[in-house]
């Protein structure tokens, strides 16, 4: 019995001084983590500042405390020899607070945390990351530190425990852990940006929300946080674009943009599209374009932005909006948009439409009537003589195979590409859809005056298949190719082999259209149309994935990190190896813009 207490005394002992050894571990950590906030900038406002000293030390507390119980807790149990646990505490308190410190330097370069991908690629770009030679004895000198602090703790556990303080520290930190939580949800709900902007600052830090819950219990309306969104105060996050752009006065010309969801590159046919197959023999056509994502929304952002989908959280908590819209605004062009869906009204789409005049659709039963009202309400436009008229025109009705009622559709065919039979049933209604889109275009275009410089392009592609999960890991030719047609007035037609994308069309518009001498790559991604891209990749994206197409392969990269490569057919190439020279390229141009 007298064994059995020394051990339990023993055992009780070794827990405390784990507890010990966790919390100041914790406020270590968060001392290294201060480098995050100094990276992304101090933050403007006492209570951002006030926010951000609580997550650190409650953050690094609760995480801290964490791995105790996960690596240290049960060898006090299973190994309860001080010695043993002292030593090897300390070594996995040196390799966690290396990781740390790693971390803040992939950090510095690519605004990112360690996951799978990201370590991948530091790897390969390690010899940048550690340029400074201090890091190399770090190790050695947090392992010294770590013994030091095990074996102090020890000596004085007996007096710290007489003291009584474990308790009332344990309570500020937990105070300080649910206090920054509670804090964010307010933010959160508030659309308070001095805040909402640190949610990934940290590593392994995923701060609450209780938006739906609130929505739910009626506490606050989707429509008062939609509008608490667009009306936030902009933080200063990018600096876009990075000179004041310069543009010299030009002759002002009538510009017709038309934006159509789902529009397959490869199902524009004389067949299919007869109309638009033979209208496009007039435009500088781009028969190998991309879209800058498989989803309809995403798409349009990358084709009147310009930038990469990294930049797309920054430029909503900036306010930005393109700098191509800013620019015709500035030159006297009334902005009018037409066929904007309501549930594109996302903040990121209110955002790109906010110079733009959006005139309200009247009721619709299907996409195909309501892609009938939007070409009316374009004629009626047209029609009105208007000074500077630029006019965005978005369809719908191929995204959803929808046909108006009565519509006589193209006879079915056997697809040529590998389909199964409802794949099948799905391109033939897509088809169709396409032939009534035509009549569409070939009544709006008609109405065109000859001085009228128009813009054909898809938002995205489309694949036959109705799972959404799949659908977003695609990023094939079939989901990103996309046509893009462009009349210049007084041009002749031409062809264009070289691959483009969303991408350029708005520098190219910029510079030809508007007079504007600044460089590309001062707010843009850098490319234009009418020049093969100097980049060896091309990134797409959507909400849950990001797709960099490189050398005949893809890979995609979800929001955890996890990633897997495909040929350009959407076939996984298993034990594929990243190609790490090109990746680094992309992570240099996701943070080109950023200001810290």
């Amino acid at each position: 019995m007298h064994a059995t207490d020394l051990q339990r005394d023993k055992v009780s002992r070794l827990v405390t001084w784990g507890h010990w050894f966790a919390f100041i571990n914790g406020l270590l950590a968060a001392i290294i983590a201060v480098r995050y906030v100094k990276l992304l900038g101090w933050p403007d406002t006492l209570l951002s500042q006030l926010y951000t000293a609580v997550t650190l030390l409650g953050h690094f507390s609760f995480v801290s405390f964490l791995i105790y119980l996960l690596l240290l807790f049960p060898i006090s149990l299973i190994l309860p020899y001080s010695k043993i646990l002292r030593g090897y505490a300390a070594i996995m308190a040196t390799l966690g607070h290396m990781l740390l410190v790693y971390d803040t330097l992939v950090f510095d370069h690519y605004r990112l945390h360690l996951n799978p991908f990201v370590f991948d690629i530091s790897f390969a770009d390690l010899p940048k990351l550690i340029s400074n030679p201090w890091l190399l004895v770090a190790p050695a000198a947090m392992l010294a530190l770590q013994l030091l602090l095990a074996n102090g703790l020890w000596k004085r556990i007996e007096r710290l425990s007489r003291r009584q303080w474990g308790g009332k520290i344990a309570s500020v930190m937990i105070g300080l852990f649910l206090g920054s939580h509670l804090l964010h949800i307010w933010a959160d709900a508030n659309v308070y940006q001095p805040i909402v902007q640190q949610d990934e600052m940290l590593p392994l830090h995923y701060p609450a929300t209780a938006r739906s819950f609130m929505a739910s219990r009626g506490i606050v309306d989707e429509e008062t946080l939609l509008e608490r969104e667009t009306s936030a105060l902009p933080t200063k996050q990018l600096t876009y674009p990075t000179r004041a752009m310069q543009c010299i006065d030009t002759p002002s010309q009538p510009l017709l943009m038309v934006t159509i969801d789902a529009l397959r590159r490869d199902m524009v046919t004389p067949e299919t599209m007869p109309f638009l197959s033979q209208w496009s023999k007039t435009t500088h056509h781009f028969m190998a374009h991309y879209s800058g994502s498989n989803e309809a929304g995403q798409g349009l952002r990358s084709l009147l932005y310009g930038l990469l989908p990294a930049y797309e959280g920054s430029l909503l908590a900036d306010q930005k909006a393109p700098v191509l819209t800013q620019q015709l605004t500035a030159k006297g062009y009334a902005l009018t948009a037409l066929g904007v869906a309501g549930s594109q009204l996302e903040p990121a789409t209110q955002l790109v439409f906010r110079d733009f005049e959006l005139i309200q659709e009247r009721p619709f039963e299907s996409a195909a009537q309501r892609d009938t009202q939007t070409t009316d309400q374009a004629l009626h436009l047209l029609s009105s003589p208007r000074d500077k008229l630029a006019l965005l025109v978005q369809y719908h009705a191929p995204s959803v195979y929808s046909t108006p009622v009565g519509f006589v559709g193209l006879p079915t065919v056997k697809p040529q590409m590998a389909l199964n039979e409802a794949q099948a049933v799905l391109f033939n209604q897509y088809r169709s859809s396409l032939t009534f889109l035509d009549g569409q275009l070939e009544r709006l275009l008609d109405a065109v005056s000859p001085d009228t410089l128009v813009v054909i392009t898809g938002n995205n592609g489309q694949e036959f298949t109705s799972l959404d999960n799949r659908l977003s890991r695609n990023f094939s030719d079939a989901t990103t190719g996309v046509p893009l047609m462009i009349r210049w007035p007084g041009d002749a037609g031409k062809r264009i082999g070289y691959p483009t994308s969303h991408y350029a069309v708005a520098p190219t518009l910029l510079t030809n259209l508007l007079g504007c001498t600044n460089s590309p790559a001062e707010y843009s991604v850098g490319d234009t149309l009418y020049a093969p891209s100097t980049l060896e990749f091309l990134v797409t994206g959507n909400r849950r994935y990001v797709a960099i197409m490189s050398k005949g392969t893809t890979t995609v990269i979800d929001n955890h990190g996890d990633y897997r490569v495909y040929d350009r057919d959407n076939r996984r190439i298993r034990n594929a190896k990243l190609d790490a020279p090109t990746l680094l390229q992309v992570m240099a141009e996701n943070r080109r813009l950023f200001a810290n």
